[in-house]
């Protein structure tokens, strides 16, 4: 897992660099993220999707996950309300401490802890947990920014326009079938799908700022508490007192739980014009303090 960890240091920081030194500008860095969502991710998503061996245990994991990752964004939310902070922030932290960056920043630590067989579940389990999640609240996170109205026709439109949750499908139907895709027909697409993390872990290193940490550093610090202490103490206790002991699946939940505020939550709390520079210091300096946090994390396991 320390050399998953020192991989994702590196590209993190090589994009930073890049960005720092405008090797890569706003033009560059739109086109990587369209590469990334229109075809690396897609590719990963159905590759690791058609190739996961899926079961209810791993199903129960995928609720009781969700349900201690949305109760941490309700700490945050009733934390907010006792100390009276604007409405946008405590809009900005319920929203973002609620969901993780659980597949650009977990896939790689969960391979390098656990081995690609869980990776593969990761795939479906971001799905599941975070970009579906996402994908029903984002109207409504933009309707109380006004910057929209919140509707079933605007959350169908978001997911069918997905090419990840498209890619999820297709993998899901094609799976159920009783005839196997032969894997010599996947080398283009592994192939393609390879590229998915270095260039994710990029684009996130272009897009870090830490100069909104001085400013929003409090209810930074208190986003993060809710994130990666609240929500994954809460699966710590449920898994010891109503399992006993940790599975590697379980270590899985606790990795991902664990993961610092997803960025694509954070550009969707930027559009609806709530707090921009608390979303942007919670990526950035969530993804500094995961390096540290989630090895301790599974040091309890």
């Amino acid at each position: 897992m320390l050399l998953a960890i020192y991989s994702v240091c590196v590209f993190i920081c090589i994009g930073y660099i890049a960005k720092l030194l405008r090797l890569v500008g706003n033009k560059q860095s739109g086109i990587l993220l369209g590469f990334l969502l229109n075809f690396a991710l897609p590719a990963q998503v159905f590759n690791g999707t058609y190739h996961a061996t899926l079961d209810l245990a791993f199903f129960y994991v995928c609720l009781v996950s969700f349900l201690c990752s949305i109760s941490g964004g309700l700490v945050l939310f009733i934390i907010g309300k006792i100390f009276k902070l604007e409405r946008n922030t405590i809009i900005t932290m319920s929203f973002m401490g609620a969901f993780g960056n659980t597949l650009f920043l977990g896939l790689p630590i969960v391979n390098g802890a656990l081995g690609e067989a869980y990776a593969n579940k990761v795939i479906i389990y971001d799905q599941i947990v975070t970009g579906i999640p996402i994908a029903f609240l984002a109207p409504l996170i933009l309707s109380l920014g006004g910057k929209g109205s919140f509707s079933f026709k605007a959350i169908g439109m978001r997911l069918f326009q997905s090419p990840l949750f498209l890619a999820l499908l297709c993998a899901l139907v094609l799976k159920a079938l009783p005839v196997r895709i032969p894997d010599e027909l996947f080398l283009p697409l592994k192939s393609l799908a390879q590229t998915a993390t270095p260039v994710a872990l990029f684009a996130i290193g272009v897009q870090m700022s830490l100069e909104n940490i001085k400013q929003a550093w409090k209810p930074t610090l208190l986003l993060l508490f809710g994130k990666m202490c609240i929500a994954p103490l809460l699966l710590v206790v449920v898994v010891l007192m109503c399992f006993g002991s940790f599975n590697d699946l379980w270590r899985m939940a606790l990795i991902e739980v664990a993961m610092p505020p997803v960025v694509s939550a954070g550009a969707i709390v930027i559009r609806a014009g709530l707090n921009a520079k608390l979303a942007v210091s919670a990526v950035a300096f969530g993804i500094l303090i995961s390096f540290i946090s989630v090895p301790l994390w599974l040091l309890l396991t």
